[in-house]
């Protein structure tokens, strides 16, 4: 297994992208955010381009684990700066994303580099940030929320995503979700897919005993399905066939009312994961560090 190198790159606002004080960099990786990942996902998949591609040329249904930490790790690099920083990985992608085309099962052709179903995907993982704050922490305000949005406009150019598929401020970007809610998204292999992933977890490696993993994840999956179809919106559930009633609600409700509970009392430390937190401390280093040298001089 390859050693992923951490570097944060020297100071990632010089190029208008966020750092270790930027509403992203609090929101983007906090903890809560697992019980929302998969909301994250179905909307994804659910755009025809998406699901289409998934499909036909991703490993997702036979190694979901894997592609689950590739994609941590790719964000942790156009969010966070790891490895090269954004920029670096923002190529990457293209190159990655480059060769995906084909003709779905309507007989309808899509590529990977649609821009406007890669903005899509964008807008999702901003989306991601407000949803994880409003259910599992403390909600966003208007004027966090349009500071995220902006600062995520710059990912966003980073990643190759053009300024005339990403709306100028987060109404347009909300108005936006909302239409390509009605009007795009529909119910495909991909987003059944993802539904039995979340719902039956298979064992990350062969070795794993199947009787001792279900009997720990079964549980974990009931929570994370309830979680990621509960945070949909309303008109894509029933899109999607599923049903969800005021007991489902109630549920979705206490839940995250003791996960908020549990995270107003948790250290700083225990918020994020392991690598993500390494990252931050990382950068807040470096800028009091830069900080104390400029004060020298």
């Amino acid at each position: 297994m390859r050693t992923e190198v951490v570097a944060i790159v020297d100071d990632p606002e010089r190029a208008g992208l966020p750092g270790p004080e930027s509403e992203t960099w609090r929101r983007f990786a906090a903890l809560p955010g697992v019980f929302v990942a998969g909301t994250g996902l179905l909307l994804q998949v659910a755009h025809p381009v998406v699901g289409a591609g998934v499909l036909q040329h991703s490993d997702f249904r036979n190694t979901p684990w894997s592609r689950a930490f590739r994609t941590h790790l790719s964000t942790m690099r156009f969010v966070y700066g790891l490895g090269h920083g954004a920029e670096v990985e923002g190529d990457r992608l293209r190159r990655v994303h480059r060769t995906i085309r084909g003709v779905d099962e309507q007989g309808r052709e899509y590529h990977a580099l649609d821009p406007v179903a890669y903005a899509w995907v964008h807008l999702t993982l901003a989306r991601f940030m407000v949803d994880t704050a409003a259910w599992f922490g403390t909600p966003m305000t208007e004027d966090e929320t349009e500071r995220m949005w902006q600062e995520f406009r710059a990912v966003g150019r980073a990643l190759h995503v053009r300024d005339r598929h990403m709306p100028p401020d987060w109404a347009g970007a909300s108005r936006w979700f909302d239409e390509v809610v009605h009007e795009v998204l529909e119910s495909n292999q991909s987003t059944r897919d993802v539904l039995d992933s979340l719902a039956h977890p298979a064992p990350p490696h062969p070795l794993v005993p199947r009787r001792a993993w279900d009997l720990v994840m079964r549980p974990a999956g009931r929570v994370v399905t309830l979680t990621s179809v509960g945070i949909l919106p309303e008109e894509l559930r029933d899109r999607l066939g599923l049903v969800w009633t005021s007991a489902d609600e109630r549920r979705l409700r206490r839940f995250a009312g003791v996960v908020r509970a549990v995270m107003r009392v948790l250290p700083e430390p225990l918020r994020y994961p392991p690598l993500a937190y390494a990252v931050i401390l990382r950068a807040r280093w470096r800028q009091r560090t830069g900080r104390a040298n400029q004060c020298s001089a």
